[in-house]
């Protein structure tokens, strides 16, 4: 496994609540209608910067969230996925307690640090 391989893989593991699958990441958020609209305004802030094309549907009272690519996740598609949970941290003023993955890598807590201080 290469380096590069290595840190994505960490930082798949940054993202709690998020699958992945070699070609996608997605996540599903039980917000109501009006935090669903300030999410989505967001997302396609992220996704223009990103030039990224995610999939967002409403279903059965959640937000359903899909990043896909052919080619396989790159930390391009981590990094949008990392502005989205921001936003619905902000957004819904929920607080994430660190996961035990979270504090096991200190490699990828710098990669992280820098990733989000853009």
């Amino acid at each position: 496994m290469t380096r590069g391989n290595d840190l994505l893989q960490d930082a798949l593991q940054q993202l709690d609540g998020w699958s992945t699958e070699p070609n996608h990441i997605s996540r599903t958020l039980t917000i109501d209608e009006s935090q669903h609209a300030d999410l989505t305004e967001r997302i396609k802030v992220f996704a223009d910067a990103f030039e990224l094309r995610p999939h967002v549907r409403r279903r059965n009272g959640c937000t359903e969230i899909d990043i896909s690519r052919d080619e396989g996740v790159t930390l391009s598609e981590v990094s949008f996925a990392a502005r989205i949970e921001d936003a619905y941290q902000n957004i819904t003023g929920a607080t994430r307690e660190p996961s035990p993955r979270t504090k096991s890598t200190g490699r990828s807590r710098a990669w992280w640090r820098l990733r989000t201080a853009r």
